[in-house]
């Protein structure tokens, strides 16, 4: 059965459930509507299509058939994942709620509909969140106990889940088509004080997307009578862009955001997870927040634990392979177990299956046969310690670019299965393959043993968006060949919209060779990156702050060079030596810090140039390295650096920065011309760098990524051999 088949098949299904009516029959029907409708039809042509559907239905005794569609997920994850402070506890809580998502929500499915229906009703299950066909009489009986499912396995996570019904007609053309069709667009459209309205609903299609292909003449084939002006034609793609089977996905996200705020909107009360803190009560050392229901020593730690946490720890300690003795605490108090299938479906086995099979060959994959065993790192100092220098641990916190308008103007559940697929892969294996040639397994020791460990954890993997913790002086390197591996990918997968930029081919600071310009591509979608470096005392809900943070702010130049017709990601970073450095939000700490006033870029000079594009930040990467290879003198990268931030202007720094490199020997001298003043540019083509290490912005201001390599410096090994 081909892929659309299945989501045909499936639908036929759905709408035959529960009754005495025969499948073949109603499967035609509904193959006429989801695989042979015309795209872009006219009134007259799609109130005759329902006639002939509903008649078809009709005959086989299914009256006001409709099929339902479930859509829901976890909300408040970070809350829940990293009420902890520790590791073990961080760890169980991702991969439960991963669990409850991407397996449990499939068996309640397999429970209710049986095996077959079950199975391929499920359009997508991962990253949070899932998508499912139901009969219609199921679905809100399914989404109810989906909610009850997270509660049941979690006892305090918070989920949503929805469900509503749909005809035929609207899996194929949207919502309620023959309500509001093209023509009722384009009238209201005419009208000024309806346009604004109607353009922030009704996008304009994305290059190379089914509206934007569509041909002018069908557009006025669907619209007889009428004649239509360029304007007209631009128009009618906006609705025919909008009215697909993702305006259904969009309104599902709607009811979602309504019930997770509302608890009562679109179904039954939701009731939200409660443990009172009693005054006498002992409070849990993981969350603060609950009454402890178990005391006692783990790993050689007094804890006290309410059921939520204790879950918690035991399932970060199955996935870390501790035995039943370990686990015998959680076993001799609690009687709730974790499923068998969830340590066999952890990141770690994932991990272990990959380096036997894509990555035996990558530097990991080979250092693996060198060791008998090699367990998941215990806590984040196992982390640190292999960092140079030690004790440094990296957290980078990526997501896709305009992944959601994506998903909103895919045509058919089979399109946006299909591009789910591919995110979820194509996340997978840039992680993997970016760890399994960035690291390698470090010696530890633990108490009296020394034990070899994978150095990294894996937080979540979900869609397109990803967490990890890494190495600090890792994480930039890991950062930047996830970014490559995942564009490419996607490139190879998603077709780039027509007039797309290749990533050798977009202006950018940088003017030198990377990897992004010797093996190009032309991205499709994105990866943009937030990456924060902090010693491994630093509390993880603390760095997760500020890596969102730092990703908010890579989009925004994503955004910009979008407009460019450049798709590709960006990103930002920051190196915490202390944890007071932010006290506040990394945007006043840069504007009181860098005087950096990013996105507006309006001041006379920012003493950062961060955000960057992948291009450019592994340019800045090069640019350290050459530093470093160099043996320029860091005394002097940090005195050139304060006196950026003391003196006002460009002129006086750039004429102690060229007297520097006038002093220095031949071979730091060529260095310093080759990697600083020919290799960094003005973003503007027309602009040329007068004044190194600055480069203009704009009529009068200025930027300099000497404060970043500054900062940075420490953190990145003098070669890419000491990076593998």
């Amino acid at each position: 059965m081909t892929d659309p088949d299945r989501f045909t098949h499936t639908v036929a299904r759905c709408l035959t459930h529960g009754t005495d009516a025969r499948v073949d029959p109603v499967t035609d029907i509904v193959r006429r509507v989801l695989e042979e409708a015309p795209k872009a039809p006219g009134r007259a042509a799609l109130e005759e299509l329902n006639r002939t559907v509903t008649q078809g239905l009709h005959a086989n005794n299914l009256q006001d058939a409709k099929v339902a569609l479930v859509y829901g997920g976890a909300t408040k994850i970070k809350g829940y994942v990293f009420e902890a402070p520790a590791l073990p506890e961080i760890r169980g809580a991702s991969a439960l709620l991963e669990w409850v998502n991407d397996q449990r929500i499939a068996a309640i499915w397999r429970d209710h509909l049986g095996d077959d229906l079950g199975s391929s009703s499920i359009i997508y299950a991962g990253g949070g969140s899932f998508l499912a066909f139901a009969p219609a009489a199921k679905g809100a009986e399914l989404a109810s106990l989906i909610e009850q499912e997270f509660t049941r396995q979690t006892l305090t996570a918070n989920s949503v889940a929805v469900a509503e019904t749909f005809t035929l007609l609207e899996l194929r053309y949207g919502c309620r088509p023959l309500d509001f069709w093209v023509d009722d667009f384009l009238r209201e459209w005419r009208d000024p004080q309806m346009r604004a309205e109607l353009e922030a609903y009704y996008h304009a299609p994305v290059p190379g997307s089914m509206a934007a292909q569509l041909d002018a003449d069908d557009i006025r084939a669907a619209l007889p009578g009428r004649t239509l002006n360029d304007a007209d034609i631009e128009a009618a793609r906006r609705f025919f862009n909008r009215k697909q089977f993702g305006e259904l996905v969009t309104l599902l996200a709607t009811m979602f955001n309504r019930r997770r705020d509302e608890r009562a909107y679109a179904g039954g009360l939701r009731f939200i997870p409660l443990y009172p803190m009693l005054p006498w009560a002992e409070r849990c050392d993981s969350s603060d927040v609950r009454p402890a229901e178990w005391g006692g020593t783990i790993a050689g730690e007094t804890r006290a634990y309410s059921e939520p946490s204790a879950r918690k720890r035991y399932v970060g300690q199955l996935i870390k392979r501790d035995d039943e003795r370990q686990t015998g605490w959680f076993r001799s108090t609690f009687a709730w177990r974790a499923p068998d299938d969830l340590r066999s479906r952890s990141w770690e086995t994932q991990w272990e299956d990959f380096l036997g099979a894509k990555g035996s060959n990558t530097p990991y994959g080979r250092a693996l046969k060198q060791h008998r065993e090699i367990v998941p790192s215990g806590d984040l100092s196992e982390i640190g310690a292999a960092s140079r220098p030690d004790r440094y641990i990296g957290m980078i916190y990526a997501d896709g670019n305009n992944v959601g308008r994506l998903i909103a103007t895919l045509s058919t559940p089979d399109d946006l299965r299909r591009t789910s697929e591919h995110l979820s892969d194509a996340a997978t294996d840039a992680v993997f393959f970016a760890l399994a040639h960035c690291l390698q397994p470090v010696e530890v020791r633990r108490k009296r043993d020394r034990v070899v460990v994978h150095p990294f954890e894996i937080l979540t993997i979900g869609g397109d968006d990803l967490l990890l913790i890494v190495p600090g002086d890792r994480a930039f390197d890991v950062a930047q060949r996830i970014a490559h591996t995942f564009e490419q990918s996607l490139a190879q997968r998603i077709p780039a919209p027509p007039g797309a930029c290749a990533s050798n081919a977009i202006h950018t600071r940088y003017a030198g060779e990377t990897l992004f310009t010797i093996e190009p591509y032309t991205p499709s979608i994105g990866l943009s990156a937030g990456i924060v470096i902090a010693q491994e005392s630093a509390p993880i809900f603390f760095l997760r702050d500020l890596v969102e943070e730092l990703l908010k702010r890579a989009k925004k130049l994503a955004r910009r060079y979008a407009g460019q017709h450049y798709y590709g990601g960006a990103i930002d970073f920051m190196v915490l030596k202390s944890i007071t450095m932010v006290t506040d939000s990394i945007e006043a700490f840069r504007a009181a810090a860098f005087n950096d006033d990013f996105p507006a870029l309006r001041g006379p000079r920012r003493l950062t140039a961060r955000p960057y594009t992948w291009h450019e930040f592994a340019g800045l990467l090069e640019t350290t390295r050459a530093l470093k290879r160099g043996n320029f003198p860091r005394s002097q990268l940090y005195r050139l650096s304060r006196m950026m931030e003391t003196t006002p202007g460009v002129i006086a720094s750039t004429m102690e920065y060229l007297y520097t490199r006038v002093r220095q020997n031949e071979q730091v001298h060529t260095m310093l011309m080759k990697h600083i003043e020919n290799a960094w540019r003005s973003t503007d083509p027309l602009q040329r760098s007068t004044a190194p290490p600055w480069l203009p912005t704009s009529k009068n201001a200025y930027e300099t990524i000497w404060s970043d390599l500054a900062e940075m410096y420490d953190m990145v090994p003098a070669t890419l051999e000491e990076c593998s």
